[in-house]
């Protein structure tokens, strides 16, 4: 566990060696959503508001033969030191997922909130934890996470022209989430979870509640990707973020805690799009899920021939 927060030279180079490849092509459907932060149903359950939208864009992922990749901070297991609550808040959610997963067609990366699933001692403690106090709700989520890998990225493989793009969370170049992640996690848990339902303070070591350190962090993301000349794509900052073909090569999927809408990256046709989904107002004051591109459609190839340039 923290081995995602290495001080090696090029964790992307460890990412390509290391971490799964996906092959795609111009047939493929992909999926790519980060910071779900499913919690326990509280006033500190940052998804509370957006579940109903959130599942509503599962289901449509999953009824049109999508694959999800749920690129970090899918659990929020800082303000929680278990995933009793979660479980039993997100069954439904997670039955969904399983049924991803048994299509195989689910691939679970970490991030910083959720880093210790990458512990499999982690696993097994839940896993005794819901025999112990016989949560049959449970059954869900312990099937899931004791049949399914964490990684720390995945790899994109596009084909027939052998070029990869790289999916990893973002949190490796933060320092307070990556290397002091556990001080951050002791100060959310002990300290801001209780004054953000008191005061509504959010967390300042938080990127996505502090807009200077998100852009930094997303600056120095934007850099990585073209000293690499590789197309990366993260979250973490929750800034969703889609360069145009010939300016940039990091994409940020943005987050599903924004409010009333989730963000998303899709990619289908051998094109790259960021999607919103949110609650609209329809005829006769109905409400609705809408689902609309706020990024693209773009060739990816278009990324790949400017990555060849720099």
């Amino acid at each position: 566990m923290g081995e995602s927060c290495s001080k090696s030279k090029s964790f992307i180079s460890r990412l390509l060696k290391n971490e799964p490849i996906i092959e795609f092509d111009d047939s493929s459907k992909i999926i790519i959503i980060s910071d779900v932060h499913r919690g326990d149903g509280s006033y500190a359950d940052s998804l509370r508001q957006n579940r109903n939208i959130y599942k509503a864009a599962l289901g449509f992922y999953y009824e049109n033969g999508y694959t999800l990749i749920e690129l970090g901070d899918g659990d929020e297991l800082w303000k929680n030191k278990d995933c009793l609550d979660i479980a039993y808040t997100y069954k439904d959610i997670f039955a969904i997922l399983n049924k991803f997963h048994y299509k195989e067609r689910l691939y679970l990366v970490f991030g910083n909130h959720d880093i210790v699933k990458s512990n499999s001692e982690f696993i097994k403690k839940q896993q005794k934890l819901f025999e112990e106090v016989g949560a049959e709700f449970g059954r869900e989520m312990i099937y899931l996470y004791s049949n399914i890998p964490f990684n720390e990225g995945i790899i994109f493989k596009y084909m027939p022209s052998n070029n990869y793009m790289v999916a990893f969370h973002g949190h490796q170049v933060d320092m307070i989430n990556c290397e002091l992640w556990k001080w951050s996690r002791f100060l959310v848990r002990y300290v801001w979870r209780f004054l953000e339902g008191v005061a509504g303070f959010k967390a300042p070591t938080s990127p996505a509640n502090n807009y200077d350190k998100g852009t930094k962090i997303d600056e120095s993301l934007e850099t990585l990707a073209k000293k690499e000349k590789k197309v990366l794509i993260c979250g973490h900052t929750h800034n969703d973020i889609f360069p145009e073909p010939d300016q940039g090569l990091y994409f940020n999927d943005g987050c599903c805690v924004f409010p009333s809408a989730i963000t998303c990256i899709e990619i289908t046709n051998g094109e790259i799009s960021l999607v919103k989904w949110q609650i609209e107002v329809g005829k006769k004051d109905t409400l609705y899920i809408s689902k609309s591109i706020t990024g693209g459609p773009e060739k990816l190839q278009k990324y790949f021939d400017y990555a060849k340039q720099l």
